[in-house]
């Protein structure tokens, strides 16, 4: 906590911003995507109102490292609401996530953050969110990561998850993508081999979208995370079994190759296994490469305390076994729970690394 003065942007798809002023933390309205113009008015009105009402112009300004995001945009352009001096911090989005729990439980010690949702800004210029930190308040080491897949279109594989199996298998995916029209996939693929329009992403949540589409559950989303929603649905608690996966080391960062896991459902759908054990598997694969992954690193780091934050833990079947298994052995595994899990935690996460970082 500090006596200063601060806002705190937030998120641009889901967003609520804060404004803290010593003890008292002013949230906004869950505003959703500030690339919606009526959203985006909506979010100055309230900032302005808020301001208004805490009688003070910000002395620290904070938001997300990326540069395209409206909510970025705001804290850079409307100077003149904040302090002459006014300090602008930016703070990576997954950093965030996991801040926001550390925020929530007031731990001091260093922890395990596990960060998985479908996409944010990473400090390498990648779009990260299958991440695996050591983070000791305002620092955060990034020690492992899903393996790097291409998003070919950008954010449009969301609504075509479909996309997301090329990437993955590229040519040998095509087979078992029937219902996409040919020349379709051509193109995605053609997109990928000359790396047009093609970021790369370590998102936990484009592998969930890219297991429905391959099952043939959701090949075209008329909702944000329709597929993962679908496969959760599912899911069967009596099932154990999972996929392989691969675990390699790369410059002191763990490397968590899923292509595996996807050959794994593909031998499963040539033998016309039930689509709930497809499901559950493929649950249960995520759930061991998270806690695999974290015991790997606790031993490593001697750490126990494990913080769950990031939209794929919206996923119950998922956050209820690796809290579980985890629980179990001997960690204490802590995640939001005044606040989302999902993206409009990221404004108090913000607010707690520039607390830290103003600290230190």
């Amino acid at each position: 906590m500090l006596s200063k003065t601060v806002f705190a942007a937030g998120a641009d798809i889901k967003n609520r911003f804060l404004i803290a002023k010593g003890k008292e933390l002013y949230f906004g309205p869950d505003t959703g995507d500030l690339a919606d113009a009526a959203n985006y008015e909506t979010f100055k009105k309230e900032v302005f109102r808020l301001l208004k009402k805490v009688k003070t112009k910000p002395q620290i300004v904070v938001s997300d490292l990326h540069p395209d995001y409206f909510s970025v945009r705001f804290a850079k352009e409307y100077i003149h609401l904040f302090d002459e001096s006014y300090k602008f911090i930016q703070v990576q989005h997954h950093h965030a996530h996991i801040g926001s729990v550390l925020a929530e439980t007031h731990i001091r010690k260093p922890v395990i953050g596990v960060a998985f949702d479908g996409t944010g800004l990473g400090v390498d210029g990648n779009l990260w969110g299958g991440e695996f930190f050591v983070v000791d308040k305002c620092k955060f080491k990034r020690s492992a990561h899903l393996k790097y897949r291409m998003m070919p279109g950008g954010d449009k594989v969301v609504y075509e998850p479909w996309r997301m199996v090329l990437s993955i298998l590229k040519e040998k995916g095509i087979p078992f993508l029937r219902n996409v029209k040919g020349k379709d996939k051509d193109l995605i693929l053609s997109m990928m081999s000359k790396n047009i329009n093609s970021p790369l992403s370590s998102s936990a949540g484009r592998l969930f979208d890219a297991a429905a589409a391959l099952m043939g559950v959701c090949l075209y989303a008329s909702y944000e995370a329709e597929g993962p929603i679908k496969l959760e649905s599912m899911c069967d608690d009596k099932i154990e079994e999972s996929y392989r996966f691969k675990t390699l080391g790369e410059d002191g960062c763990y490397i968590i190759d899923t292509e595996p896991v996807f050959w794994g459902i593909i031998k499963d759908l040539t033998k016309s296994r039930r689509k709930s054990i497809i499901a559950t598997k493929f649950h249960n694969s995520m759930v061991e490469i998270i806690t695999s992954t974290t015991k790997k690193l606790s031993g490593e780091s001697g750490i126990k305390d494990i913080v769950l934050s990031g939209g794929v833990f919206q996923n119950n079947f998922l956050k209820k076994k690796v809290i579980k298994i985890l629980s179990s052995s001997g960690f204490n595994v802590l995640t939001n729970i005044k606040t989302s899990v999902g993206d409009f935690n990221i404004s108090l996460g913000q607010y707690y690394v520039s607390c830290c970082t103003s600290k230190s």
